[in-house]
């Protein structure tokens, strides 16, 4: 994590196969209050940052129809990411986000494997898959 860059005045995140686990949060949202939930969610990023040991990234997508935004964020293992997700910072931001999001549908992963058009493709086996027995049971966060 010491050789981050920025492009266009933002950090360019990098995902690397090993680097603890991904939280990725498909949201449902209202087409017409797309503008004001990536405000709040970017507000929320920047209030929240530094605030949960073991969380390092945020990342925000839109769909292009503004009916599905995608969040995927770094952490750096389960617990890490079970702690923050049952704080009172965090109870806090969802009532930001509420009337704003339809349906939240957050999974953790594991990155298996990446891939760069100007990179060499890689050699090494792939790492073991996760044991489903030891994920959490995430359920879907009602924000409406």
């Amino acid at each position: 994590m010491n050789n981050l860059q920025l492009e266009n005045g933002f950090p360019v995140n990098p995902i690397r196969v090993g680097d603890g686990i991904v939280l990725i949060n498909i949201f449902t949202i209202d087409p017409d209050k797309a503008e004001q939930f990536v405000a709040t969610q970017v507000a929320e990023y920047k209030r929240l940052k530094g605030q949960f040991p073991g969380s390092y990234t945020a990342n925000l997508h839109v769909s292009l129809d503004r009916t599905r935004a995608a969040n995927y964020a770094n952490f750096t293992s389960v617990e890490d990411y079970m702690a923050m997700r049952n704080s009172p910072e965090f109870a806090d931001h969802l009532k930001r986000l509420q009337g704003l999001v339809v349906k939240a549908e957050p999974q953790l992963y594991q990155v298996i494997y990446t891939q760069h058009l100007d990179m060499p493709t890689s050699q090494e086996p792939l790492p073991t898959l996760p044991n489903p027995e030891l994920a959490p049971s995430l359920t879907p966060l009602s924000l409406s």
